[in-house]
């Protein structure tokens, strides 16, 4: 076995014998056990390193937790690389008991108030999968949770304390309630709404203490660093490392490093963060509801994140179906949307009783936003390929074969096949207005309120099947196709079917309303 200091610089393997032996005197503060976790996990020569620490010392015992780790006199030598280990099987079992009660110590409930009063009441939530102490709790609305390390392992959680804070979790996150006016947000996305009574309301990460000054913002917490965006008013950013603290005013973002503990500017991505589990109005949807759409799929959030609402007249609901995802709900163009996987994932939604189209009329329009171009990528299909007749489905509204562009085809009330498609690929990490319409005599395309593309088409067949696929082509029944189920890869909101023809000055009007 290679030796593992050979990885290591003096420097480096000083600063791991330093937190070994705070370790072991059960002084590690919370950074700095985010900093030897971040550490261990980046190097294997550094769990080497580590568990060496631990078997030079003849002992290797639990004690509130955490290890004894005496450091061996040749680490506190900057100048001087050592040789630490001579048997691979101890030291593989030695760093992997280290590894797991060092992270069974960093997220125990370490200065909470696991035992005091209810701290916050659970405000809403959508298929939450709550742990507490690595066991399943209820997550019901209306109860309410005392301080202790928490886990939410999926969903989404809303929390409201007593002084009018809200507090929004999304999966994965571990947590713990420590006080009234302290969340200690171990990873995972949080975002904070504080009333003005609350000022003074703090997320503290293993990088960095967030204070609020009467504001909206969110954290996103690692072992590695922590990210905070203020959406609203002002956030003051302390850590130990730095003496002057960092005043984070609207719009504005930064990252701390949990090692350097020094702030770096990033860009501002509110698009990142889920901030309500209500879904906001907007003038978009306003000229929807005008302009009286057959179906309106927001991607409500909804409590067993698995039903698709449909909030026209027509109430035409489907389900979600989560392939390997812990939740599909994400933040969307307005309000939440849908994340899907692609074909690894196998995320999707069905709608099993859809209306189709009495005549030659349709439009069908979204927000759409790609991570990658799989093939036959689908944004929404009514569409059957049938062994006896080879035809059939009013729509297939997705992305063209490998190339990824933008595209549609219809049949005709004749059964022939009509498609056309935008000249280059879809922007992948950008959100874009997608529609197409038909109005009898014309099919056309558009992408961000333009028209990319437009061909004669005499009607629109009434062979079709009764189902409508998001994120995906269906084959027979509501199964996935199997040869080409075209999973979408990204995220889709505000998906919109309308019996007639929406004009271009309509469609633009559309797009306008959330630029």
């Amino acid at each position: 076995m290679s030796n593992p200091s050979l990885s290591l610089s003096a420097v480096e393997l000083n600063r791991l014998a330093e937190l070994a032996e705070k370790l072991r005197d059960n002084a590690l503060a919370d950074a700095e056990v985010a900093e030897l976790e971040s550490i261990l996990a980046e190097s294997v020569a550094a769990r080497e390193a580590f568990a060496a620490l631990a078997m030079l010392g003849a002992e290797l015992r639990l004690t509130h937790g955490r290890f004894a780790c005496p450091v061996p006199p040749e680490a506190r030598h900057a100048g001087r690389r050592v040789s630490l280990l001579r048997d691979w099987r101890f030291v593989a079992i030695a760093a992997c008991f280290i590894v797991a009660a060092l992270l069974a110590w960093r997220y125990a409930p370490t200065g909470s108030t696991a035992h005091g009063g209810p701290i916050a009441t659970i405000s809403n939530a959508s298929g939450a999968e709550l742990l507490a102490d690595e066991r399943l709790t209820p997550a019901t609305v209306g109860s309410t949770l005392r301080g202790g390390a928490l886990h939410l392992r999926g969903g989404l959680l809303e929390l409201t304390y007593p002084s009018g804070v809200v507090i929004v979790l999304a999966s994965p996150a571990r947590f713990d309630l420590r006080s009234a006016t302290l969340l200690w947000l171990a990873e995972g996305n949080a975002t904070a709404n504080v009333p003005a009574q609350a000022i003074g309301f703090t997320i503290e990460t293993p990088s960095a203490k967030i204070v609020d000054l009467g504001t909206e913002f969110g954290v996103s917490a690692g072992a590695r660093s922590s990210d905070v965006h203020v959406f609203k008013g002002e956030v003051m950013i302390q850590n130990n490392g730095e003496p002057d603290s960092l005043r984070l005013t609207e719009s504005r973002a930064s990252r701390i490093d949990t090692r350097t503990r020094t702030p770096t500017g990033i860009d501002f991505q509110p698009e990142l963060f889920i901030r309500t589990l209500d879904e906001p109005g907007s003038s978009y949807r306003d000229l929807i509801r005008q302009f009286e759409p057959i179906a309106d799929y927001r991607m409500k959030i909804t409590p067993d994140a698995t039903q698709l609402v449909d909030v026209s007249v027509q109430h035409l609901h489907g389900r979600i179906i989560r392939g390997a995802s812990e939740r599909t709900s994400a933040p969307g163009k307005i309000g939440a949307g849908l994340r899907l996987g692609g074909s690894t994932d196998r995320s999707y939604a069905v709608v099993p009783d859809f209306l189709t189209a009495p005549a030659a009329a349709l439009t069908v329009c979204a927000w759409v936003r790609a991570e990658s171009r799989p093939r036959w990528a689908s944004i929404a299909k009514n569409w059957a390929k049938n062994a006896g007749r080879n035809q059939g489905g009013q729509f297939h509204f997705g992305l063209w074969h490998d190339e990824g562009s933008l595209e549609v085809h219809v049949h005709d009330q004749a059964g022939a096949e009509i498609g056309v498609r935008d000249s280059v690929p879809l922007p992948l990490g950008e959100w874009q207005f997608v529609a197409f319409t038909l109005d009898g005599t014309m099919l056309r395309l558009y992408r961000n309120g333009e028209e990319v593309a437009a061909t004669p088409c005499d009607g629109l067949t009434q062979i079709a099947p009764s189902s409508l696929g998001i994120g995906v082509k269906l084959g027979d029944g509501l199964e996935p196709e199997l040869n080409n189920a075209g999973f979408w890869d990204g995220k889709l909101d505000e998906l919109t079917v309308f019996h007639r023809a929406l004009t271009p000055a309509q469609i633009r009007s559309l797009f306008d309303s959330v630029r």
